[in-house]
């Protein structure tokens, strides 16, 4: 005695109208099939523009919070302060990334303070 009649059980179909299979696996067993052997990482307008919105959205979410609690004349001060901090930390970075020949800020946190500093820059983006 069976539950359904297994006769009358219709194919399933995706989306756009292929058949598939229910016994097929959803990631794939090897690297190889997934078929990203010629990536070679982002290209720099895209790494520009995730960066920038991630920095700019979390910059857009805490300043409400700035002006709530400061009031508008510190909270204006303060934003205009963080803005020329911002600058010249971004100049340091590039001025010494030139100059010790570093790809990225993982490298430069090494050159500058050595195995303590990637470790330490590590568990900063971990926390944040």
């Amino acid at each position: 005695m069976t539950i359904g009649n297994i006769a009358s059980k219709k194919e399933r179909k995706s989306r756009r109208n292929k058949p598939v299979d229910e016994n097929a696996p959803l990631l794939p067993k090897r690297q190889e099939d997934v078929g990203f052997e010629e990536f070679n990482g982002a290209s720099f307008t895209g790494v520009v523009f995730n960066l920038s919105t991630t920095i700019v959205g979390a910059g857009i979410m805490a300043l409400p919070a700035i002006m709530k609690v400061l009031g508008l004349v510190l909270g204006v001060a303060l934003i205009i302060f963080m803005a020329f901090l911002t600058e010249a930390s971004i100049e340091m970075l590039l001025r010494f990334s030139r100059v010790g020949k570093s790809a990225s800020y993982g490298g430069l946190m090494g050159d500058a303070f050595g195995k303590t500093g990637t470790i330490m820059l590590q568990v900063a983006v971990l926390i944040n």
